[in-house]
């Protein structure tokens, strides 16, 4: 039965609102979170790869050991990974986008107390508050656009979305590094947290805009989540993930952190080793974008142990290496060292069911950024008592244990059934 003319009730909203308006609307809207949280993840990713330039000017300012800076280096990360899972589950009830927002301040607003401490207990702190607020990012802002492009293009939404993080690890540093050789490290930093406050503001207003319905956590019947558990849909495929991922981690966190003092060994002069983890950086970012497309040609083995094979050589290489050579070589280990990720990123929805998506993210990321937090400080104490060489060379063998793992990923080569 039609409405009459003068019926307002919802039947008569419905029946009025034509289907292509419908379809314009939605792709506008999937267009706007997209962009959305493709900015939160620059602004995360940019000032968390930021403390690696930081790291050395602290270390001399402070007189540090190699272990302090890895101690300094593993809260950071360790106060993503412990609070991953508590932010993912407070999203849940809260909101995504408030925890996102939220975390995003206390980001910047950590470094710009950064740029005043002056003990390494202060700076110690600061680390643990401006990671720890932000560790909801990734898990909460993956799992709110697999579910916006849930129908298409998902996979090309996660791409730009990890697309964007490196575009930041490389825009924010060399921003940062700037700053540095221009107002010194304290001033720079100070700057760039302003900077980042501001941006987070914008954000906030802009995306609080958005229909509610594109954040709200899909709620599966109760008869589809029995038997899910966390939302792993094959618990032998997300293991095997899990393993090489924790590797993968390892080896680029333990590196990164210690790359700048082998740097200054090779007399690079220190305003110049920001500009060379740009390098890393831009190498990074292109590797991701690449080697996710290579992946869906070649399969996900030959390019784990492709690149892994490749990240284990290239830092070997940075030792044998001319001074000037070395920023040859910088963008093609950024490309190796995180090609891998982008490959296996890429899988991790296929495994986890779309209602349990939130805390699914939130455990890979907690187990994964938790093994990148305690490696750098087990590497420390290495350094202190091996040398910087040794303990380089570890994180290159390190690497190459992934490619005997890569075996156990064959079974995630097959697309896994969906449960809708």
């Amino acid at each position: 039965m039609l409405p009459t003319p003068g019926f307002t009730g919802p039947m008569e909203l419905e029946t009025r609102n034509p289907k292509p308006e419908t379809n314009h609307s939605k792709s506008s809207h999937r267009a706007r979170a997209l962009l959305s949280f493709c900015s939160y993840h620059f602004i995360d990713d940019g000032f968390a790869d930021s403390i690696y330039l930081i790291l050395p000017f602290i270390a001399a300012e402070l007189h540090l050991s190699f272990s302090q800076v890895g101690l300094l280096k593993g809260v950071f990360s360790g106060a993503m990974s412990l609070l991953q899972l508590p932010m993912s589950l407070l999203g849940e009830r809260v909101g995504e986008l408030t925890v996102i927002a939220v975390g995003t301040f206390g980001l910047a607003g950590g470094f710009l107390l950064l740029s005043w401490a002056s003990t390494f207990f202060s700076v110690f702190l600061v680390l643990i508050l401006a990671k720890g607020t932000a560790a909801g990012q990734h898990g909460l802002g993956s799992s709110v656009l697999s579910r916006v492009f849930e129908t298409s293009g998902r996979r090309a939404a996660m791409g730009t979305y990890n697309f964007s993080g490196d575009v930041g690890k490389v825009a924010v540093p060399f921003l940062l590094a700037l700053l540095i050789s221009w107002m010194g490290w304290r001033w720079g930093v100070f700057f760039l947290s302003i900077g980042g406050i501001a941006a987070g503001a914008v954000l906030w207003f802009l995306a609080r805009k958005e229909k509610a319905e594109l954040y709200a956590p899909k709620v599966e019947p109760r008869q589809k989540r029995k038997g899910i558990g966390w939302g792993i849909r094959d618990r032998k495929a997300f293991s095997a993930l899990l393993t090489v991922g924790i590797l993968d981690i390892a080896t680029r966190t333990s590196l990164l952190t210690f790359l700048p003092f082998l740097l200054l060994q090779k007399e690079i002069p220190a305003a110049q080793v920001g500009f060379a983890l740009t390098l890393l950086f831009a190498g990074g970012a292109a590797g991701k974008f690449a080697c996710g497309l290579l992946a869906e040609r070649l399969g996900i083995i030959p390019m784990v142990v492709g690149t892994e094979a490749l990240t284990s050589a290239g830092i070997l290489s940075l030792f044998w290496v001319s001074p000037t050579g070395v920023w040859f070589l910088l963008p093609f280990v950024g490309v190796v060292l995180n090609g891998t990720s982008s490959v296996l990123y890429a899988t991790v929805a296929e495994i986890i069911s779309p209602g349990g998506r939130s805390r699914g993210y939130g455990l890979y990321y907690a187990i994964t950024l938790g093994a990148g937090a305690v490696s750098p400080m087990i590497y420390g104490m290495v350094t202190d008592l091996l040398g910087l060489t040794f303990s380089l060379v570890c994180i290159a063998l390190m690497a190459s244990l992934t490619i005997p793992l890569s075996r156990f990923l064959a079974k995630t080569e097959s697309p896994l059934p969906s449960q809708n």
